[in-house]
């Protein structure tokens, strides 16, 4: 798998995680059952709000004319072009053309839109933008980075006032609103599932499992919480009659994981677990 296909992949599969947020948000009733006629209304109200001139290219690249407010019945005549996307939200399809992965990534509001801006993030980069500030200016990251210079001090006598400066200025870095957490993140921009967690990466490393590659993603704090889980008949599947426990087959097996979301191999949707799937591979296994 090319470095740019992984990066597709991870594109699409990160879509498509903000499209289970996002159907149950402000435009739930476009996506909860979503159809190429709610598709389209939501587009328009998604271009409304844009103000990404990204989102009116790929928007023309793909329906073959420019948006404006006034135009909707010409868009209503190209409501066809919607059904890719309506059978990828619902997991029929796949797609493969990247400006209407764009179109899908606008109507989920999935912020690393277009492509090549998600791209340029896993390659350590936060935007396009920024890649071209590092170009023009070598010393961009004096502006984007705390640095606290340490004095020199006598190596006989002020080992303590070392120790001092030191703490003080980690103390400084968490008044200034960081977390430990941040600091990993700026470093590690990337993360990656090893095993059975997500690591927090540098955006040029690699691993494998079972040889299988496993392509990078961008940092995301929440995503970041998946586990995968083993379960017994003494494990709580349920709090208040609601699943806390999630799981997805892999040649016909179970995985069992913490929370919902994405297997982070195969790219399935994690089903709440039920009774049935409880008595059936764990109780008699």
């Amino acid at each position: 798998m090319t470095t740019r296909t992984a990066a597709l992949e991870a594109y699409k599969k990160a879509i498509k995680e903000q499209y289970e947020i996002e159907k149950l948000g402000k435009y739930s009733s476009f996506l909860i059952a979503p159809s190429r006629a709610k598709l389209r209304q939501l587009c328009e109200e998604r271009l409304k709000e844009s103000i990404e001139k990204e989102d009116k290219i790929s928007f023309n690249l793909v329906f073959g004319f420019e948006y404006e407010a006034g135009n909707r019945f010409k868009l209503q005549n190209q409501t066809d072009k919607f059904r890719p996307i309506e059978t990828f939200l619902k997991g029929e399809t796949d797609l493969t053309d990247i400006e209407t992965i764009n179109i899908a990534a606008l109507l989920v509001d999935y912020k690393l839109r277009p492509f090549r801006i998600f791209a340029t993030k896993q390659k350590g980069i936060e935007t396009v933008e920024e890649l071209t500030k590092v170009e023009d200016d070598k010393n961009v990251e004096k502006r984007n980075h705390i640095v606290i210079p340490t004095p020199k001090l006598d190596e006989k006598n002020n080992w303590k006032k070392k120790i001092g400066i030191g703490v003080l200025s980690v103390a400084g870095l968490f008044s200034a609103g960081y977390t430990a957490k941040d600091l990993i993140i700026e470093d590690k921009e990337c993360m990656q599932w090893q095993v059975d967690h997500y690591e927090y990466v540098e955006c040029n490393s690699k691993t494998t499992e079972e040889f299988l590659e496993i392509p990078l993603e961008p940092a995301d704090e929440n995503k970041a919480k998946l586990k995968k889980i083993e379960v017994n008949e003494h494990t709580t599947f349920f709090v208040n009659d609601k699943p806390v426990v999630w799981y997805a087959k892999v040649n016909g097996k179970p995985e069992f994981f913490n929370t919902h979301g994405f297997h982070p191999i195969t790219g399935k949707p994690l089903k709440p677990i039920t009774k049935y799937m409880i008595n059936k591979w764990v109780k008699n296994k």
